[in-house]
């Protein structure tokens, strides 16, 4: 009997383990594909997830009130005159002198976008 508890535990250790490497390998997606139709990929988690996935929250704070910071100074978010396609500009390629560094590469167009989205839509000062 406690053969069979001390394995069953491992395999449920196993599997939650599996489950948390899937988890965290990256971006996750729902893709359907069948003959008659494309392939579907819709992004989960929104601008949120990717707000903190992406490590903004360490410079501009998880409400993106920005502020002093061990890293230097993060813009205020909630109040930037930007356009969203200025704010994409921005994510990708940066403003080294104030300090935002550039993501190019690191995160692609679709995220980039989607980031941009949230900053002007969900973390605009409502007045």
């Amino acid at each position: 009997m406690k053969r069979i508890r001390t394995m069953t535990i491992t395999l449920a250790i196993a599997a939650l383990s599996a489950v948390g490497v899937w988890s965290a390998s990256g971006d996750a997606y729902a893709e359907t594909e069948t003959e008659d139709r494309p392939v579907i990929k819709v992004p989960r988690g929104g601008g949120r997830a990717a707000f903190e996935r992406h490590g903004c929250i360490t410079c501009h704070m998880p409400d993106g009130r920005g502020g002093q910071n061990e890293g230097g100074y993060g813009a205020d978010l909630r109040v930037t005159p930007l356009t969203e396609d200025q704010v994409a500009f921005i994510i990708t390629y940066g403003r080294t002198s104030k300090g935002m560094p550039a993501f190019k590469g690191l995160i692609d167009e679709e995220t980039i976008s989607l980031l941009a989205k949230y900053v002007k839509e969900d973390l605009r000062l409502k007045k």
